[in-house]
């Protein structure tokens, strides 16, 4: 027999060897398949998928509440004093009992008592820099992107303690004010931009989603205060 012939028919067996080993591989396709005495295969629990249009709808309504807070804030011009250290510094909760903007906006949800938790473990906090927890979960039910939220908590100019009089703060006021006024500015321009991409950055959070759908936001954790303690 030609050294050819033989190469071809050897092919042949091994084709045939390769097939039968796969045909064996893939027969068991169901407990019934592999027999009496095999354990049934684990029931896979499948998420109900969440409506990104009913979410982003729960985040438009969250995002005009936010807003509404700020722009109420603003014009109350009650504004933390940096005593604290020279040039700009985010002061969360001031010696005189006043929360800055995004305490303020915060606080209508966990309640002041909660804010000023945050305040005893870190009162020079920068929202820039918060990416998990309790106040990035916050961050992500506000209806509002990360990037607003940060241009929200605009750090204040050192002051020295003031002496009595209405206008020793008027110039730290008024800059304050002027930047929030122009922060309202970007929120609004870029409302709809903006939604869609808080939308997506909740999507990737499908408990905080689903809870927000359900009428929760974002709990306090362990900032929470026990009212009874």
């Amino acid at each position: 027999m030609s050294r050819s012939r033989l190469s071809f028919l050897s092919s042949l067996v091994l084709s045939a060897s390769l097939f039968t080993s796969a045909c064996g591989a893939s027969a068991v396709r169901s407990a019934g398949d592999a027999g009496a005495g095999a354990a049934p295969a684990p029931a896979v629990a499948v998420a109900p998928s969440i409506d990104r249009a009913a979410l982003r709808a729960a985040l438009a309504a969250r995002r005009e509440a936010s807003v509404e807070r700020f722009l109420a804030y603003r014009e109350a011009r009650v504004y933390p004093l940096n005593s604290f250290g020279d040039g700009l510094q985010h002061v969360w909760l001031d010696a005189l009992g006043n929360l800055c903007a995004a305490a303020t906006i915060i606080a209508a949800d966990w309640g002041r008592d909660a804010v000023a938790a945050v305040a005893r473990e870190d009162n020079f906090v920068r929202l820039a820099d918060v990416h998990d927890g309790p106040l990035a979960d916050w961050i992500l039910t506000s209806g509002l992107t990360h990037h607003e939220v940060v241009a929200i908590q605009e750090p204040m100019m050192y002051e020295p303690e003031p002496t009595p009089g209405p206008d020793v703060r008027a110039p730290e006021i008024a800059r304050l004010h002027a930047i929030y006024t122009s922060v309202e500015r970007q929120l609004r321009t870029l409302w709809d931009e903006n939604l869609d991409l808080a939308t997506d950055a909740l999507l990737a959070r499908p408990d905080l989603a689903r809870a927000l759908l359900d009428g929760h936001v974002a709990a306090a954790g362990r900032f929470a205060v026990d009212p009874a303690a």
